[in-house]
């Protein structure tokens, strides 16, 4: 292998013999997956390569071959709906649709060669590997000691595992349904404080609807709102945050961050409408002209009417 690629690993077959794969084949079970299943047998291509089997377009297909088969998945008691889940959610949308290849795939969280299931203890390890934040704000916050005390996977509580959408603020309701209605009811101190963490997400979210609306007004209106938009580009900064926050599942440091998002919001709206009283000034200053020159003319053209004619 030196010879032909310095930089190529060498402990490929002793990572596939440490996998579910290579266990099962070596305690005689010859229907798993080999090199050959996901690699080809002549045509092998890098993995880099998008006619590979492996590349990050490609690499679901091949893990779905097995794994979306339920005759298959049956003989070894296991659901064959991991790769229609994956690909109905955020994940696949943003590989296979924005072209975003660092999007999770069946390997980025499985594993290749050393391709394992993770279990409840290590999921979260895994979801943390892109979700750092939120991983670290769930961990600090007191749901952790309850969920390890449980045995409740981390992430899939909320989120699940391979059908993953994308999250919205309608989730963060106790209305029968929605995501913390599964274990929290409005009776609760819980309860309580879901619901003040939605209403001041939906305010923040209703203040920027109306900031952009009165600034996209003004700009079609061709006013100036430079000023307006770095405002309202804050508050979107702010609402991304308040909805990481959401993992510390507590008020504070939510509500900070959701009132300085509110107050930039607010201020792009008040220089919207700063723009519009100045558009109102200007066409009421024009209009003004307008009638004054209007009014010019029309007395010039009385007085061009009164002069005697040329040669009278």
């Amino acid at each position: 292998m030196r010879r032909f690629d310095p930089q190529v690993r060498v402990d490929q077959f002793l990572q596939y013999q440490a996998s579910t794969h290579g266990k099962r084949m070596a305690a005689g079970e010859t229907r798993v997956a080999t090199c050959t299943d996901c690699h080809q047998a002549h045509g092998v291509k890098r993995v880099n390569d998008a006619r590979s089997p492996v590349a990050p377009l490609n690499v679901t297909r091949t893990c779905g071959r097995c794994h979306g088969d339920p005759a298959r998945m049956t003989m070894f008691g296991r659901e064959a709906t991991a790769p229609a889940d994956w690909s109905a959610s955020v994940h696949a949308a943003a590989l296979l649709k924005r072209g975003d290849t660092s999007a999770p795939t069946c390997a980025a969280c499985h594993g290749s060669h050393g391709a394992t299931p993770p279990g409840v203890a290590s999921v979260a390890n895994v979801c943390a590997q892109c979700h750092l934040r939120e991983a670290e704000l769930f961990r600090a916050s007191p749901k952790k000691d309850i969920f390890d005390a449980i045995g409740q996977a981390e992430c899939l509580a909320c989120h699940g595992n391979h059908h993953i959408e994308s999250p919205t603020d309608d989730w963060v309701s106790v209305t029968e349904g929605m995501v913390c209605a599964q274990c929290h009811d409005d009776s609760s101190d819980s309860g309580k404080t879901i619901r003040e963490v939605r209403l001041e997400l939906d305010r923040l979210s209703t203040a920027l609807s109306d900031a952009d609306a009165l600034l996209t007004r003004a700009e079609r209106a061709g006013m100036p709102v430079d000023e307006g938009r770095l405002m309202l580009r804050d508050a979107r900064e702010h609402q991304v945050q308040s909805r990481a926050l959401v993992h510390a599942f507590a008020l504070a440091p939510f509500s900070t961050t959701a009132a300085e998002g509110l107050a930039s919001a607010r201020g792009a709206h008040e220089a919207a409408e700063a723009a519009m009283r100045e558009l109102q000034t200007r066409r009421r200053g024009l209009a003004a002209a307008t009638f004054l020159i209007l009014a010019f003319l029309a007395a010039l053209g009385l007085k061009i009417r009164r002069l005697p004619p040329p040669g009278a």
